[in-house]
């Protein structure tokens, strides 16, 4: 062991810096939180997963189960902040498909009455008047 103060204060200096550099390294890891919207995205893609949904926009819904996987993936690898980013795309993406839905729903609604009225309109073509007699 030395007697030089020198040396001595050069290990606590060394020491200090090794303890202050991995302590920094600890919390910049630990201060990406894991995702709190991958909860919720789970919830919005179950609840598109269903015939009324499928029926219109199967693709899209397929798209976001796979980015769905992609986020539980990262959150797995402790990639918190990669899994945030795709679980906000994913409940953007789940609130287009609904509305899509909507407006394709709305749109072949649309189309049954248009063709109801034409049908009725058609029917009321050929049929003739009825007379009435007056009832006195």
């Amino acid at each position: 062991m030395s007697n030089n103060p020198f040396i001595n204060t050069m290990n606590i200096l060394h020491a200090i810096l090794f303890t202050t550099v991995i302590s920094c390294f600890l919390i910049a890891c630990a201060s990406t939180p894991p995702s709190k919207t991958l909860p919720q995205a789970k919830i919005a893609v179950e609840s598109i997963n269903h015939a009324n949904y499928r029926k219109h926009v199967k693709n899209e819904i397929e798209a976001v189960k796979s980015k769905l996987k992609d986020a539980q993936a990262a959150e797995a690898e402790k990639q918190h902040a990669l899994a945030e980013q795709h679980a906000q795309q994913i409940l953007v993406d789940v609130e287009l498909i609904r509305i899509k839905t909507q407006r394709l729903t709305i749109d072949q609604e649309v189309k049954e009455i248009e063709h109801s009225v034409r049908n009725l309109n058609e029917e009321l073509k050929w049929r003739e008047p009825i007379q009435v007699a007056p009832l006195n």
